[in-house]
Parts: C-alpha cells; structure tokens; sequence
C-alpha cells in the first residue's frame, strides 16, 4: 500500500510539491508561534526561576511581578523572624531612567539584590560573560545583559552612566537575561538600586526572599508567613506559574500566538484536504477498478492514510528545519523561540492527526464509489 499511494503522489509531482508546501508551512506556524509563547513566557518568569529562594514574599494584593507595590522594612524583619526561616534577603525592583551616550534616556528595570560576600545571594545575575559581578557590591556599579547593549549603546565593560541622575558604571555583563516588559533590567546592590530609585523611598522592598531552615516544611513556614498582615507567600514555582499566567491571561498574548498556531493548522488542513481529494477525482477510476477486482474498502483507505501519512512526514521534516531557520533568524532580533523535544512530539502528532482528518473527504468519496460505475460509458 505504502508503494502505491508514493506514485499516486509522485505521478503528479506539481501538485505533491504544494502538498508539502502547505503541510511545511502548517508546520512550521505552529512550532514558531507556540516556541514564541513559550521563549516569552520564559523571559517572564526568568528572574524567579533563577533565584535560590525557598519563597517569596511580596505585598498582598500584587498581579504583576514586576509592577508591584512596595513595602517598608518592618515587613522585611517581621518575615525574617518567622519559624522555620534560616535566610531572608531584600529584593526591590522599579523603573528609572538611563542616560544614553547621546544625551537621550531610556527606561531600564533596577533590580537590587542584596551581595552577601560570605555566601551566594538567592538571587544574582548568572550567565556572567563578560567582567566581574562580584564588584556588584561597589556603589554605583551594575550589571548588563549583553544583548541590551545596542538598545543602551553600550559597547564594554566599565561603560561610565547615569540612571536617575546617579552614577553608575558597567561592572559585568551577562548573556540571556531579558525582560519581558522590554526594559532592559540593571542588576544594581540595594543600596545602589535605591539611590537610583528616589520615588520609592529609601526603606522600600518589593519582596523578600526566603529560605527556608532545613528539616522544615516549606508551605508550614509559608502559611506562617501568610498569617502575617498584608503579606503574602508564594513557592518559587507558584510565584513562576503566577507571574507566567498574569502575562498570558490578562495581556492576551497566549490567545495571540495559539490562535496563529491554529489558522497555520487550518491551512495545512485545507492545502492537504485539496490535493487529496483532487488526486482522488484524478484516480477515481483506479480506485473504483481496484474495487471491481475485489479489493477491500479498507485497503483503498489504507491507499489515502499512507498517502497522508507521507505528506505529513516530509512537511513535518521540511517545516521543522524552516522552524530552526526562523529561531536564528529571530534571535538576532532579540526573540526567543523555544524550540523543545515536545514541542515537536507534539506537532508531530498534531500534523498527522491534521493530514488523516484532511484524507476524510477523498476516504467517504472512495467508500460509496460504485465499483460499477467504472464499466459504464
């Protein structure tokens, strides 16, 4: 069957060639679009999921990570006397601005952390290229990734700038580190990031990570935390999934990339559905010759599957290297398209459900086919 459905399509190389066109470009829409949520949603949730927190601790009420409301120290002292806590460190992020080397400014995201010189802060910049972020401790000094370098026109380590009108100077740079407000983030000490951060007051924390003493039970600390007035706790994971969920719900960009996924399913559907069925009217003969000789409906179905089949796994194969073409092609505008194994288990399965749906039509006109119609004049 496997031989005789290959030169049904081959027979008509034209038109075998746009059928794997469409099923390449179903493909490919699907892997870019879903490897763009995931690249974004990635981005969104990169700071938390690279601390070493147990919890984190932020204001009552906050949605979004990196729009949070402050608080004051008290709260920062209250959490770090709670049962259970070993470790507790200040973290404060807000927006300030940054003075380019052309005199003009540009919104960036301070993100202050505390150093801690006999131990690894839970939270510090990593993927260090460039410089040295032990100097982080040093006032004025901040840390860059290299990929806002262009946006900041910054072109080294020890670059001399302001943000807020405070000095302030390249330290280290870093590689992948990216907001998904699209603010280049400064990794600045605490109290760097509140000389550069004067609207907020100088006791303000956004939140306070937490680890946890050993031998506890986490969500037990972390109900304690929460008995707490105006405060609340999340895992690092749930504080991840939370911010993830805030940026795909409530800004519509889920909605935005899956429904892109689902129109380049709906043209590979349409595509593969055409050629078939016209390959089917073209051979219709055939099929109903093969009937009159006493072969089964399900051999003929057999015939159109295999056929389907095999165009979903050349487009699936074509698609796929055209998916890895555009990941390249859009890091270099600084877009992240997370590409990963099931990612593309699950398109796979996606394009052979698609190709064997779009065969329907040409499988119904086969089965009530009468096998006597081929004799008639």
């Amino acid at each position: 069957m496997w031989n005789l459905a290959r030169k049904l399509l081959l027979h008509d190389r034209l038109r075998f060639a746009v059928a794997i066109a469409g099923v390449s470009v179903s493909v490919m829409l699907v892997l870019v679009q879903v490897g763009l949520y995931f690249g974004f949603m990635d981005t969104a949730s990169s700071l938390i999921d690279a601390s070493r927190a147990d919890l984190w601790v932020g204001k009552k009420g906050n949605e979004s990570f990196e729009f949070a409301t402050p608080f004051d120290e008290r709260a920062f002292y209250k959490v770090a006397s709670v049962r259970g806590v070993r470790r507790t460190e200040r973290v404060l992020m807000n927006f300030a601005q940054f003075k380019l080397a052309d005199g003009g400014d540009l919104g960036v995201q301070v993100v202050g952390i505390e150093t801690v010189p006999t131990e690894k802060s839970l939270l510090a910049p990593w993927n260090v290229v460039d410089g040295d972020a032990r100097r982080l401790s040093e006032p004025g000094a901040i840390v860059i990734d290299r990929s806002e370098y262009a946006k900041l026109k910054i072109d080294r380590v020890g670059h001399q700038t302001e943000l807020s009108g405070v000095h302030a100077e390249v330290v280290a740079m870093t590689s992948g580190i990216r907001s998904f407000t699209t603010s280049p983030i400064v990794f600045a000490d605490m109290r760097t990031a509140r000389s550069f951060l004067p609207q907020v007051g100088g006791e303000a924390v956004t939140y306070v990570l937490v680890q946890v003493e050993p031998g506890e039970d986490v969500d037990e600390v972390k109900a304690r935390i929460n008995a707490l007035p105006h405060l609340a706790a999340y895992t690092t994971k749930e504080m991840s999934d939370r911010t993830r969920s805030y940026w795909s719900s409530r800004t519509g960009v889920g909605a935005g990339f899956f429904t892109t996924a689902v129109l380049g399913i709906i043209v590979g559907f349409v595509v593969v559905g055409q050629i078939l069925y016209s390959g089917t009217l073209q051979y219709i003969r055939e099929y109903g010759t093969l009937k009159a000789m006493g072969a089964r409906n399900s051999a003929v179905v057999k015939v159109i599957l295999s056929q389907a089949m095999i165009s979903a796994a050349l487009g699936f194969v074509v698609g796929g290297v055209m998916a890895v073409g555009m990941k390249k092609a859009m890091a270099g505008a600084n877009l992240t398209v997370a590409l990963t194994p099931e990612l593309y288990g699950a398109t796979a399965v996606i394009t052979a459900v698609m190709c064997s749906f779009a065969a329907l039509l040409s499988i119904v006109k086969v089965l009530r086919l009468d096998p006597a119609s081929v004799f008639k004049t």
